[in-house]
């Protein structure tokens, strides 16, 4: 019987679960300050709408991520240098971010005319879509970098890199050097 057999349904959850929230809550804070930015820009009084939309483009977002991550699709990069899977991700998910705000404003269009803003952002427009895939392929690069460089040296240790003080890592580095320091030649 495999080990995934073994291990029981909720166990297979909530490591599924651990794996899909980082994922979702930093794509809804991108989106909901985006919404937020958005909304500020255009002195627009949809506020929550914004909001509620970042919700449900976050979990789209997350759930294509995670079930790309379950098909192996990224097993292409693996023995590219690292900056490929970071940079071709973030436009793959740029692009992927463009097309929910233009499904978004086809909903909106379609369910809730009066919330439309005819004076807002135009999807249609090139310089916005572009602008848009910019602004997201720009904020993505340090989502899919820490994702990329768990993978290299561990989820555990990046952590503990990012998360735990400093002189719990420097002093080790010191003391390394020091016993691996060529000797000096002095000479009288």
């Amino acid at each position: 019987m495999s080990a995934q057999a073994k291990k029981g349904v909720k166990e297979i959850v909530e490591e599924e679960a651990k794996a899909f929230l980082p994922v979702f809550l930093y794509v809804w804070f991108l989106l909901a300050v985006l919404g937020v930015h958005k909304s500020i820009v255009l002195s627009q009084a949809h506020l929550v709408q914004h909001q509620g939309f970042a919700v449900v483009k976050a979990l789209a977002f997350a759930k294509v991520l995670f079930i790309a991550n379950k098909f192996g699709v990224w097993r292409v990069f693996d023995k590219m240098p690292l900056i490929t899977p970071i940079l071709v991700k973030s436009l793959l998910f740029g692009l992927l971010l463009i097309v929910m705000d233009i499904v978004e404003q086809a909903l909106l269009e379609h369910f809730w005319p009066s919330h439309v803003d005819h004076d807002g952002i135009d999807l249609n427009n090139l310089r916005t879509l572009l602008s848009v895939g910019l602004v997201s392929f720009a904020a993505l690069i340090p989502f899919f970098g820490y994702r990329e460089f768990a993978k290299l040296v561990g989820d555990r240790e990046l952590l503990n890199v990012l998360f735990v003080r400093r002189e719990f890592f420097v002093p080790r580095r010191e003391a390394e050097r020091a016993t691996t320091a060529p000797a000096e030649n002095v000479e009288p």
